[in-house]
């Protein structure tokens, strides 16, 4: 609820900004009383103009600083349940058909995924829409597929993750002619993904380089998912001190997410 209220300042600043524009043009109107009417006219054109383009500029900055500070809510402190609360009705606001929409709902699908609910992640994607304009579609359309993919590899469904993983590989083989950058970025998770089902379907992996890697990702969510990948690529192994190792780390680090919350009711059960 606080963070929804932070985000409603950019509201109150347009409300605020658009009240103080109407005042000053009054009050200029009353001063400049005596001004031929088109120099009168033209001095109100830019004085509106001048104030509402500061009052946009202004409560944009404020809710992309209230929407990043509730991203942080679910990627750094790790607080899944109260970032859904918050953020589903700016998901709801987006207008359909928008980039926004589509992103907004990837940051909310994630927050459900987090908090242990996949299937709901999965049934709150929404898809881009024809209307788009390219590169951006086919981009989009990489976020949503790549989304997709691992909210099955979360849920361990096997079947949806290796389809969902083949169309997110094709997407972004796709995108190596019109987003380079794009594409090379996203073959890492692809990489990762391809690993990650391996770990579900019986295959070992290297803890090495997935170590390496968890160092390397920027956000404590993103590291989380490469934990569980050594949590599960160490019980392949039958390494139990690793394994108990990465459980213990994702107890300490896990915060509320959901998979960190059954570690810990595990831990209390065994005593």
């Amino acid at each position: 609820m606080k963070l929804y209220w932070k985000l409603n300042k950019s509201r109150w600043i347009l409300v605020a900004g658009g009240l103080a524009t109407l005042l000053c043009l009054a009050v200029l109107a009353v001063c400049r009383r005596q001004m031929p009417p088109w120099q009168l006219g033209l001095t109100l054109v830019l004085a509106a103009g001048a104030c509402l383009g500061a009052t946009w500029f202004a409560a944009g900055m404020v809710a992309s600083a209230c929407q990043q500070s509730m991203l942080e809510q679910l990627h750094l402190k790790l607080q899944p349940d109260a970032f859904v609360a918050a953020y589903a009705p700016v998901a709801e606001a987006m207008p359909p058909d928008s980039a926004g929409a589509v992103t907004a709902a990837v940051n909310l699908a994630d927050g459900y995924c987090a908090a242990g609910d996949w299937q709901q992640a999965l049934a709150t994607l929404v898809q881009p829409s024809a209307q788009l304009a390219e590169p951006k579609r086919s981009a989009l359309q990489a976020l949503v597929l790549r989304s997709r993919c691992r909210y099955c590899l979360w849920g361990g469904e096997v079947p949806g993750a290796e389809a969902a993983l083949q169309t997110f590989a094709r997407q972004v083989e796709s995108l190596r002619e019109s987003n380079p950058p794009l594409a090379e970025n996203l073959q890492g998770d692809v990489e990762l993904y391809q690993t990650w089902l391996g770990l579900l379907t019986g295959h070992t992996a290297d803890c090495g380089a997935l170590e390496q890697k968890m160092q390397q990702l920027p956000t404590k969510l993103a590291k989380l998912d490469v934990c569980w990948m050594l949590l599960l690529a160490s019980h392949a192994a039958r390494d139990e001190a690793a394994e108990k190792r990465y459980k213990a780390l994702f107890r300490q680090e896990g915060g509320n997410l959901a998979a960190a919350r059954t570690l810990r009711g595990a831990k209390a059960a065994e005593g």
